[in-house]
C-alpha cells in the first residue's frame, strides 16, 4: 500500500471514528433528555394525586353537607318541630301545673272563673308562646342551614382548587412533551447530519485520492484530519 493510500485510508478511519462517536454522543443525550422528561411527567403525576388526596377528604365533607343543606332547606318549619323546642314545653307545663296547685288549694273544686282563666292562658300561650319558640327554631334552623353552605363551600372551593391544579399539571405535562419531541427530533437530525457530513467527507478524501492528488497533500489532509479528531473527538471539517 503506498503511502498515498495508506494516508485516504487512515482519513477515512478517522473521519468515520469521529462520526460514530459524535452520532453516539448526540444518541446518549437525546436519550438522557427523553429520560429527564419521562422524570418530570412521572413526578408532575406523583403530585397530583397526592394533591387530590390531600383534598379528598374535603371533597367528600362538602358533597355531604351540600346534600344535606338542599333536603332541609326544602323542608319548612312544622307545628310538631317547634312544639319540640325545649322552652315551649317548659312554659306551656309550668303554666298548667300552676292551674293544678290553684285546683288543689280550692280542694279541687273550679269555679268558672279559673276555668275561663286555663282556657285564656291556653289561648295566650298558644299565640305568644308557639311564636317565640318558632322564632327560636327558625333561628336554630338558620344557624345550621349556614353551618352546612359553610361546609358546602369548602367542598367548593377544593373543587376549584383541585381543577386549578389539573389545568396546571396539564399544561407541565404538554411543555415537557413538546420539548421532548423537539429534542429528539433535534437529536435525529444532528445525527443525519453527522453521518451526511462523514460520508461526503470521506468522498471527497477519496475523490482526491482517484484524481491524482500529490501523495504529500493526502498525506497532509490526512494528518490534519487525524489531529483534529485527536483534539475535539469529531470527524475532520475539510
Amino acid at each position: 500500500m503506498s503511502a498515498a493510500t495508506a494516508a485516504v485510508v487512515g482519513a477515512g478511519a478517522a473521519t468515520l471514528g469521529g462520526a460514530l462517536i459524535n452520532s453516539k454522543a448526540v444518541g446518549k443525550a437525546g436519550d438522557q433528555q427523553a429520560q429527564g422528561t419521562a422524570d418530570a411527567l412521572a413526578e408532575n403525576r406523583r403530585q397530583y394525586d397526592q394533591n387530590r388526596a390531600d383534598y379528598a377528604p374535603y371533597l367528600a365533607t362538602g358533597t355531604k353537607a351540600l346534600g344535606t343543606f338542599a333536603s332541609e332547606n326544602d323542608t319548612p318549619l312544622d307545628r310538631s318541630q317547634v312544639q319540640l323546642d325545649p322552652g315551649y314545653q317548659f312554659g306551656l307545663d309550668q303554666g298548667q301545673q300552676a292551674i293544678n296547685r290553684q285546683t288543689a288549694a280550692a280542694g279541687g273544686r273550679i269555679s268558672g272563673a279559673a276555668l275561663k282563666a286555663a282556657a285564656q292562658y291556653g289561648t295566650d300561650y298558644a299565640t305568644s308562646g308557639y311564636n317565640t319558640a318558632y322564632n327560636r327554631a327558625n333561628q336554630a334552623r338558620s344557624d345550621r342551614l349556614n353551618r352546612l353552605a359553610a361546609l358546602a363551600q369548602i367542598g367548593q372551593t377544593s373543587t376549584q382548587n383541585v381543577s386549578a391544579l389539573g389545568e396546571q399539571n396539564t399544561a407541565s405535562n404538554n411543555a415537557l412533551t413538546r420539548a421532548a419531541a423537539n429534542n429528539a427530533g433535534a437529536a435525529t437530525l444532528a445525527q443525519g447530519n453527522i453521518w451526511g457530513n462523514t460520508g461526503n467527507q470521506i468522498a471527497a478524501l477519496y475523490g482526491r485520492s482517484a484524481g491524482g492528488t500529490g501523495g504529500q497533500g493526502i498525506t497532509e489532509g490526512a494528518t490534519n484530519q487525524t489531529a483534529n479528531f485527536n483534539e475535539y473527538g469529531y470527524g475532520y471539517s475539510p
